[in-house]
């Protein structure tokens, strides 16, 4: 190395040095320290300290620029060099809001810094350029605390940031909710104390805190790509669980007197009787968040404890995923097109409530001619809105069910016909009645899998050989949480789930599972993926369906012609790491 590069990088190394008294250098230069690690090469600091005396960059920021080292080896030097730990981002969501909001916003944004921490006087910050002294300095004054420093990515602490002040700003918003809200309805049942009219429910249920606290939860729930919102009063408190990619988890707990509050303003947004608290109740109504309109199924149940709440979340203006982003597999895929080409007859998918069955549906639409043909819709709601698609909304209030929608829809020369849920007698009828006329039907029945999605309109009462002559292709789909892809690690799971799962042609599999990263804010899945079982009904099954076949007998016929079950397409799933052996093992009851 030449003199002048020397004295370059001595120069930086004596500059960088100037440190808080929390940091203990370990006596190696910064270039050293990448170079041990094999990260570097001694031409490459070269380079990178030229470049730095150009540009004026931090060494760290030259050898980035000059695509030899990545962020994350920069910060790995740097925690080892002055001694610091170093930061990591799944902790976001554990970080106390009183250590987030130490520092205000706008400088946590300016200096890239973030309280994780607090001991006595002492804060711990996460910094992505820990020897910014300016930085530091300003910290120690606003705070009043000695600083203690982790370093980390900037793009890990861009993003915890944000995070940590959303949810520090909700927590601090309830906060305040509460204590501005005097609130409290005292509602009473049989007891001799009179209750208070439906006007003063109206009343006290529309006070502004008590408005900004039904906002807060149906804000959050809609920001953390909830499906389902459960409002819960237990004996002593209340609890609002948030259903993320399947799986239920605890949020914000409001005082247990604003209950009632809370139950009457989501009654009244969804137009309930506000004074009928002893029977269920259903209701509706429209949520707008970030120019999004969400759609809000409402249902009150009453409990020992008071009325519970399920709000169901559907974005009205989602974007209709292909067959592919379903997680139909290519084989599959072509099963299902080669049905939409009929130019009648029926297609039928089942599986349980929240599993997904519209989405497929709206998928297999997506992909039909929907210029030259005259496709229309009665679903209850409409989800996903598409071009030259006529979609009806049911609406019993009104009369509108499926099946007085469906008798309407007949009349207006259909080509294409998608009936939301087939689930009386007479819906079926009129599909099936649609299905032998020249329409192509397309809906959702409730079955456990396919060979038994076959059977479900003999169940209701349609007789035998109509089914046979209708039904192209019957569906079953479960869903399944996928692995996080930005944390995704190899893990060895559980002999006996590999064994449940795939038997013992597979002991060499390499299986994934996430670790937890600010991407699936710790909890190791992001998303969800469909698992399927696709059943072509073709001669010899309709001949069993015609002899009253039970659906094992049906399903032993479909094994035998190569029918792939829900249990071993979700083994290839977790064989190929989309899902983890557990989660695999959840999707149908036949792996229990």
């Amino acid at each position: 190395m030449s003199g002048h590069r020397q004295k370059l990088q001595d120069e930086q190394e004596r500059r960088d040095e100037r440190s808080p008294v929390n940091l203990s250098f370990s006596g190696k230069r910064f270039g050293e320290v990448l170079m041990e690690a094999g990260v570097i090469t001694a031409e490459d600091l070269a380079k990178a300290l030229e470049t730095q005396r150009e540009t004026g960059k931090r060494l760290g920021e030259a050898l980035v620029m000059l695509e030899v080292a990545t962020e994350a080896d920069i910060v790995d030097a740097l925690s080892e060099q002055l001694g610091i730990a170093k930061f990591d981002a799944v902790v976001v969501a554990t970080i106390d809001p009183e250590v987030v909001l130490a520092i205000p916003e706008q400088m946590a944004r300016h200096h890239g810094a973030l309280a994780v921490a607090q001991k006595g006087d002492e804060l711990t910050v996460a910094m992505s350029n820990p020897l910014d002294l300016v930085a530091i300095d300003d910290l120690r004054v606003v705070t009043k605390c000695d600083i203690s420093i982790q370093v980390g990515l900037a793009s890990d602490i861009e993003h915890a940031i944000s995070e940590a002040y959303r949810s520090a700003k909700a927590d601090q918003d309830l906060e305040e909710v509460i204590e501005g809200a005097r609130v409290e309805l005292g509602i009473r049942d049989s007891s001799g104390i009179d209750e208070l009219s439906e006007q003063e429910l109206r009343d006290r249920a529309e006070e502004a805190p008590i408005v900004r606290l039904v906002n807060l939860i149906l804000g959050q729930g809609i920001a953390e790509r909830a499906t389902d919102i459960h409002i819960e009063p237990l004996e002593n408190k209340l609890v609002v669980r948030y259903r993320v990619d399947g799986i239920l988890y605890d949020s914000a707990m409001p005082p247990k007197r604003f209950h009632e509050a809370i139950v009457v303003r989501i009654k009244i947004l969804s137009e309930m009787d506000v004074a009928e608290r002893r029977v269920p109740l259903d209701g509706r109504f429209t949520a707008r968040f970030e120019d999004r309109d969400v759609d809000v199924r409402v249902s009150t149940l009453p409990t020992v404890y008071g009325e519970k709440v399920a709000m169901r979340l559907l974005h009205k203006a989602g974007t209709v995923v292909t067959l592919a982003e379903l997680g139909l597999e290519e084989d599959a895929q072509e099963i299902f097109r080669r049905a939409l080409k009929f130019p009648y007859g029926m297609i039928l998918i089942s599986g349980p409530t929240g599993s997904g069955k519209s989405t497929t549906l709206y998928a297999g639409m997506s992909e039909l001619d929907r210029v030259a043909r005259n496709i229309t819709t009665v679903e209850d709601p409409v989800e996903y809105h598409l071009n030259r698609v006529n979609q009806v909304n049911v609406n019993r209030k009104a009369g509108m069910t499926f099946s007085s929608g469906l008798r309407s829809i007949l009349r207006q020369d259909p080509d294409i016909i998608m009936v939301g849920e087939i689930r009386d007698l007479e819906t079926a009828e009129l599909a099936i009645r649609s299905a032998l006329t020249g329409h192509l039907v397309l809906s959702t029945v409730h079955a456990n899998d396919a060979p038994a999605t076959a059977t479900r309109l003999v169940d209701i009462g349609i007789e035998r050989y109509l089914v046979t002559s209708a039904v192209h292709l019957v569906m079953a789909q479960r869903l399944v949480r996928r692995v996080c892809p930005y944390c995704k690690a190899p893990y060895e799971p559980d002999p006996k789930a590999v064994m449940a799962l795939v038997g013992s042609g597979h002991k060499r599999a390499t299986f994934y599972k996430g670790e937890g990263c600010k991407q699936c804010k710790g909890r190791g899945f992001l998303g969800r993926t469909g698992i399927f079982e696709m059943l072509e009904i073709d001669a010899e099954l309709s001949q069993l369906i015609m002899d009253g076949a039970p659906a094992a007998v049906l399903r032993q016929a479909a094994l035998d012609a190569g029918f792939e079950t829900l249990k071993e397409n979700a083994a290839r799933k977790a064989l190929n790491g989309i899902t983890t052996v557990e989660e695999a093992l959840g999707v149908s009851t036949e792996m229990m």
